[in-house]
């Protein structure tokens, strides 16, 4: 049979399987004109051009949808040239659509590959066909979600698709020389892991997986990565490398971490809850005996100023059980006015414990009342949330400013944030909360407030504490900003409006202020 130069051609037949129409191109192939060919059994037509076909070709193909790839040869083995027959049925005929084709791989592996080159249309056609089909790779490997590679025993990559570019912008290009850069970006917890699996799984060509950890410059941002690589191994069992692909499951593992921990932190927090509880019920009788002892001894009594220290002592954790308390709520309390003033005041409680001793708390929250709409809950947790970042970015003798002041509407705000500074929209109160820690590279500003994003080791950040920021101050209506300098600190600003207006007459901000105070008072009695 002769090789088909043809790139497709088309036969129309009737419900009887008889020729009805042509193209020009399959009349061409076959040597016969339109009237040799009109209402001939199209099956048994097509055999006679080979007969090795008979078997492939059923008698009534033409009444279902049928497809087929026909051997040039009588031996399939040794072709890889044929036809890929395809017939559609419709309700008052039936399309048979024929094209050049290369066998199955099964068949191609064994076929002899000298009759493909001497058909040179069939060769171009095959070529064309490899071009596409490389390009369509190309794209799916630049789109996918992971870095593929071939990495060789020593360490060093042949192999790296461009994903790599978006991990390392700087050092992609090394990786290929340096045999020591890859293991050195892996967390140094993990190193050892790494190695571990790699020698558990590189005797054998199975494909083998396993997670680690990398660090990416310069900020050292943490990313999980699941590794997924099949040993390129001889028959003499010598190893020559690995073919693979690098996925980023940063968020997968911390879900995965979070959802283990649940359970157990759970019953955790029933512990904790009903400690607190006891603790602040012994703290209630301490401060009820040293006051009633307190108010028994006289100016002068030596042992007053002691007494007086341990009542002020029990009052003063008595409140702190209360912030904890709060902090733990399942469900967040509802909206009410608070003075901003008093709030921040209240929080330092809390705050001068996860601040080390060594380091300087220094506040400003002015004289005048600064009254919020807002959920009281949230709002220490967002300042809880500011004071630990700053914590972790301070030396043990750092620095801690925390500043309240009023902005009235179209006055500046966040000076000199990262974004720009802003008019204020409203009547409100700005929050800057400022340290002199290491700062944080310009690179990650745009990456600071989405969930997930950390540059702190797993357990001791979850990469959701300025995201929870930034939606508190944002469902208050508020505005969220920042500005940085590596090695000089960083500010963050926060700002909330005010739930009375300085258009407001003296009566209702005296009645407004004091539904505020009175709020304030019955919280921390509770």
């Amino acid at each position: 049979m002769k090789s088909p130069n043809f790139e497709n051609c088309q036969v129309e037949l009737t419900k009887d399987g008889n020729i009805n129409k042509f193209s020009e191109a399959f009349g061409f192939w076959v040597g016969h004109g339109w009237e040799e060919l009109k209402g001939r059994n199209f099956r048994t037509f097509f055999l006679s051009l080979e007969r090795s076909w008979e078997l492939l070709i059923p008698q009534d193909f033409h009444l279902t949808d049928f497809e087929a790839f026909l051997p040039l040869s009588s031996d399939s083995r040794q072709s890889s040239m044929g036809i890929f027959f395809n017939c559609v049925n419709y309700a008052e005929n039936s399309v048979i659509s024929l094209s050049p084709a290369l066998a199955p791989h099964d068949s191609l592996k064994e076929a002899f590959m000298g009759d493909l080159m001497n058909d040179p249309r069939a060769l171009a056609n095959t070529l064309i066909r490899l071009q596409k089909a490389e390009s369509r790779l190309s794209d799916y490997v630049s789109n996918f979600p992971g870095i593929f590679f071939t990495q060789r025993t020593d360490m060093t990559f042949s192999y790296l698709s461009r994903g790599i570019r978006r991990m390392f912008p700087n050092e992609y290009g090394e990786f290929s020389r340096n045999s020591g850069l890859f293991l050195n970006k892996i967390f140094e917890k993990d190193r050892e892991h790494f190695l571990n699996a790699l020698n558990a799984n590189s005797k054998s060509s199975e494909t083998f997986s396993f997670s680690y950890r990398i660090q990416l410059p310069p900020t050292g941002q943490i990313v999980y990565l699941l590794d997924v690589r099949t040993p390129i191994v001889t028959a003499t069992q010598k190893l020559l490398g690995y073919d693979g692909v690098f996925i980023d499951i940063t968020r997968q593992a911390i879900a995965e971490h979070r959802l283990s921990n649940s359970v157990w932190r759970e019953g955790l927090a029933t512990l904790t809850n009903g400690l607190v509880h006891d603790f602040s019920n012994l703290m209630a009788g301490i401060f009820s005996i040293s006051e009633l002892y307190h108010g028994m001894m006289e100016k002068d009594d030596p042992m007053a100023n002691g007494m007086g220290q341990i009542k002020k002592s029990a009052m003063q954790a008595q409140k702190l059980v209360r912030r904890i308390i709060d902090l733990h709520r399942e469900k967040p309390a509802t909206r009410a006015i608070h003075d901003l003033r008093l709030l921040l005041k209240d929080q330092m409680d809390l705050v001068g414990i996860i601040i080390p001793r060594s380091a300087k708390v220094k506040t400003d929250f002015g004289n005048e009342p600064l009254p919020a709409f807002l959920e009281e809950t949230g709002f220490r947790q967002v300042i809880l949330n500011l004071a630990i970042n700053a914590r972790d970015a301070i030396e043990r003798n750092g620095r801690i400013k925390i500043r309240l002041r009023r902005v009235k509407k179209g006055e500046n705000m966040m000076i000199g944030a990262t974004a720009g500074t802003k008019k204020a929209p409203f009547n409100g109160a700005e929050i800057s909360l400022s340290d002199n820690g290491k700062g944080i590279p310009p690179d990650i500003d745009e990456k600071l407030f989405d969930p997930f994003f950390t540059t702190k080791d797993s357990s001791t950040g979850s990469g959701f504490g300025l995201y929870n920021t930034k939606l508190f101050i944002e469902d208050h209506n508020g505005e969220i900003g920042f500005s940085s300098e590596v090695g000089k600190g960083s500010v963050f600003y926060l700002f909330l409006p005010l739930a009375i207006d300085d258009d407001d007459d003296d009566e209702l901000r005296t009645k407004r202020m004091r539904r505020a105070t009175r709020e304030f008072i019955k919280t921390r009695k509770r």
